[in-house]
């Protein structure tokens, strides 16, 4: 197959596009692939193009962006489908950011949600005094906590 590289960079691309961006990024390649090798070198084309879209946005995706923005997967993936239930397909698009403005005006708010915070995957939960549970104290020698 020949510039694999062009063909992963539009497929990088074209997974931004809502719905048809899996298509888009797959016909060039797969119409490539076809005149090059024939109907095998179709069919791998597509067998690995699927395979490695799949892993990479069922996997690898959720998993950077819950550790970017401290929701849990579980957290993301519900968010996706209530916002999708509430506003439709611009929900799914905005679901993790439409979920942190929820827990940054709702939770952050109120000091005694902070349970929730951490329910919803934030790691970096004050504790009553106001410092980040979790978080090492910086003890500087000579001088009294």
């Amino acid at each position: 197959m020949p510039a694999p590289v062009v063909w992963a960079i539009l497929a990088f691309v074209t997974n931004f596009i809502p719905n048809i961006g899996f298509v888009l990024g797959l016909v060039p390649p797969a119409v490539l692939a076809f005149v090059v090798g024939g109907l095998p070198l179709l069919l791998a084309v597509i067998a690995i193009y699927s395979v490695v879209n799949v892993v990479l946005q069922v996997l690898v995706q959720p998993k950077f962006v819950s550790d970017t923005v401290d929701l849990s997967l579980t957290l993301s993936f519900f968010s996706v489908v209530f916002w999708t239930f509430v506003i439709g397909p611009l929900g799914a698009i905005l679901s993790i950011p439409l979920t942190l403005l929820f827990r940054d005006v709702l939770l952050d708010r109120d000091p005694g949600a902070r349970w929730l915070r951490w329910l919803s995957g934030d790691a970096r939960v004050p504790d009553d005094g106001g410092r980040i549970a979790g978080a090492r104290s910086q003890h500087t020698p000579g001088r009294d906590p």
